[in-house]
């Protein structure tokens, strides 16, 4: 077993853990949020399902091995980043419409939004209930409460990332920053949350804190704009979802890009973008002549330039770090993760 699969492994048994302190075996709602968390089927019979790649709380835990601290101590609080990222997930399936999942159907489209509301609830007590169990592993209170506020903060401005995610759908007119801004909260402040939490439980000084919550916000947004690319060019049977973004005609970052880069390109280009943009529906035929216009002004390579300007960023602050031996190395490797990741 790789390092990375152990500390998967050690996150999954302390989730079970956590969900079997709370749960009822004969309520619905526990089948619910266990099956969103990948643990039973729909009808509550225990079962291995897609969960995705732990990447929060793999990236919690070895942020504080590299920082010189205890992994074991954090567990815990990696599995509250699951928790609380998992929650995030239900609410942005009713919001987003979005019907799937890890490759099944979502908590809403199986029990209607009402009960989904009632489960994703229920995972964001059982994220806050997870990080009493850090006592247990001899964190000091303090250090707890610390740990406490970063994960409401986390929250706080992922809801205000999502909030602009929804403004955005309105069909007003969005630029690259603001898009970003809303990346900020709704992706990358989980990412920078995991690295935070990391050093506190390491015991670093403030320095070093806020370098760690750095370095977890560029990777986060640069896991964002690669997400951007796969919702339009991710291979389907490698991804595990439809690369539909531009079917769904959501406002992702290659179509903020391609507003902003048209103007340079020929009137007809620019007027059929401008028609697909108004226009009501959702056509395949459209969407492969917008991903092919995209193609001919260089709106992958622009996002791929843009995805290593990020890489980049989180890659000058792990210099600044003091790290264990070995562990630059590590961390550089999840950096590697996402691009070449095909979830």
């Amino acid at each position: 077993m790789n390092p990375g699969d152990k500390l998967r492994s050690q996150v999954e048994q302390e989730l079970h853990a956590i969900l079997s302190e709370g749960s009822t075996p004969l309520l619905e709602l526990d089948s619910m949020y266990r099956y969103h968390m990948g643990f039973c089927d729909r009808d509550g019979k225990p079962v291995d399902l897609p969960k995705g790649k732990y990447m929060r709380p793999v990236l919690c835990l070895a942020m504080c091995a590299a920082l010189g601290g205890n992994p074991e101590q954090a567990i815990p609080a990696a599995a509250s980043l699951e928790l609380g990222h998992r929650s995030s997930l239900v609410f942005d399936d009713i919001q987003d419409k979005g019907s799937e999942r890890n490759g099944r159907a979502a908590v809403w489209a199986i029990w209607g939004a009402d009960q989904a509301i009632n489960a994703g609830l229920v995972l964001s007590s059982f994220a806050r209930i997870a990080l009493l169990r850090l006592k247990q592993r001899r964190v000091p209170t303090n250090t707890i409460l610390g740990i406490w506020a970063v994960l409401e903060r986390a929250i706080m401005d992922l809801c205000r990332g999502q909030s602009l995610d929804l403004f955005f759908l309105d069909g007003r007119s969005v630029g690259v920053a603001e898009y970003l801004e809303m990346v900020r909260g709704k992706t990358a402040s989980f990412f920078g949350a995991a690295c935070e939490v990391a050093a506190l439980i390491a015991s670093r000084d403030a320095r070093t804190v806020l370098l760690a919550r750095d370095f977890g916000l560029n990777m986060g947004i640069a896991f964002q704009i690669h997400d951007d690319y796969l919702g339009v060019w991710g291979d389907e049977a490698e991804v595990g979802k439809t690369a539909n973004d531009l079917v769904e005609k959501k406002r992702s970052l290659p179509v903020i890009l391609a507003c902003e880069m048209a103007p340079g390109y020929p009137a007809v280009d620019r007027d059929t973008l401008e028609r697909w943009l108004k226009s009501e529906g959702h056509r395949p035929e459209e969407a492969a002549v917008i991903r092919a216009f995209m193609e001919r002004i260089g709106v992958p390579a622009k996002l791929a330039e843009m995805e290593r300007d990020y890489l980049g960023k989180a890659t000058q602050i792990l210099d600044q770090l003091e790290l264990q031996p070995g562990w630059a190395e590590r961390l550089r490797s999840l950096l590697d993760r996402v691009v070449e990741r095909n979830l």
